[in-house]
């Protein structure tokens, strides 16, 4: 079984000690397709990529980590572009340069003509999601509930990606009924205004979805799941030395999806999933995300890493 991911490949410039803003491949879609391809999961990723020389970094960073890419045409549009600054607590702040750029440049029709065979999940989220791109990202999800492939997405709001934010968070909202898999952080939805405890706000996104599994991160704070076997949670690992948490949410879900299907469980239908197996997911992901924050930058782990890590905790 395959995994196809869509959205965002772009440059983060990250503002170091001295001030300087210095380049790293990044886009959560691009993160999460290099963490399902370090589990050693079969992943396509599916936008557009830009001739530019940013656009050849991270076509290469893709090949060598062993991600597919079916879509040969590069983009005559240039790669995206976000400022990224740190705060003392590493956490990041994003300013987002999205107007006339490569990742956008792919048609509804060159998706559904580079989707894998196999297919069984097809990811997207984050900046895929915004007003321009809604009604493109509607039809995939159409067509894949048609095929019986699983939907993914991880809503990783950024309020600064859209002009209008109110439309920019409906249209998020009205995604929720087409997803089976749902990621969202305590900020994602503490920007959707729903409620102002974090918990509750999860529950009103799952009643929305009507179903699945959504899975709520709330940092320092650990995971939660909700199924509609019920709620399982899951404590962070405490990580003595965090460097940044840069790509910590997208490593967690490609972890989250790969213990899954590494598991065989994705091959059912998502009620048949018991709360164990979802909670053996939650566990390993949390491992996955608390090794990516002890690194500079999103670098995801490999299965065997993970596993040695919660083996270690475990002592």
């Amino acid at each position: 079984m395959k995994i196809a991911v869509l959205g965002e490949a772009l440059i983060d410039f990250i503002a170091g000690d001295d001030g300087a803003y210095r380049p790293h491949l990044g886009g959560s879609p691009y993160n999460v397709s290099i963490g399902l391809a370090r589990q050693r999961v079969d992943v396509s990723y599916l936008s557009s990529l830009s001739d530019d020389s940013f656009g050849d970094q991270l076509y290469q960073s893709l090949l060598s980590e062993g991600v597919n890419l079916p879509l040969q045409r590069r983009s005559l549009w240039p790669t995206s572009l976000a400022l990224v600054t740190l705060n003392s607590e590493g956490h990041p702040s994003y300013r987002l340069y999205r107007e006339g750029i490569a990742d956008k440049d792919t048609s509804y029709e060159e998706i559904v003509d580079n989707l894998p065979a196999d297919l069984r999940v097809f990811h997207t989220g984050s900046l895929a999601i915004t007003p321009s791109q809604l009604p493109k990202i509607q039809s995939v999800f159409k067509l894949m509930r048609e095929r019986g492939v699983l939907v993914s997405v991880d809503i990783n709001i950024r309020i600064r990606a859209s002009i209008d934010k109110q439309k920019y968070l409906e249209g998020v909202r009205s995604l929720l009924k087409s997803a089976d898999i749902v990621k969202a952080s305590d900020e994602d939805l503490l920007a959707l205004g729903l409620s102002e405890n974090a918990g509750r706000s999860a529950e009103m996104v799952y009643e929305e979805m009507g179903g699945g599994v959504l899975v709520l991160t709330e940092g320092d704070g650990g995971a939660v799941v909700y199924s509609d076997h019920g709620r399982v949670t899951q404590n962070s690992y405490r990580v003595p030395n965090v460097v940044d948490t840069v790509g910590a949410g997208d490593t967690f879900h490609s972890a989250f999806l790969a213990c899954l299907l590494r598991n065989g469980e994705l091959a059912k239908a998502l009620e048949e999933i018991p709360v164990k197996s979802l909670g053996e997911a939650l566990k390993y992901a949390c491992a996955a995300a608390a090794i990516n924050v002890s690194r500079a930058g999103c670098s995801p782990p490999t299965h065997e890493e993970v596993t040695e890590y919660i083996a270690a905790a475990e002592d």
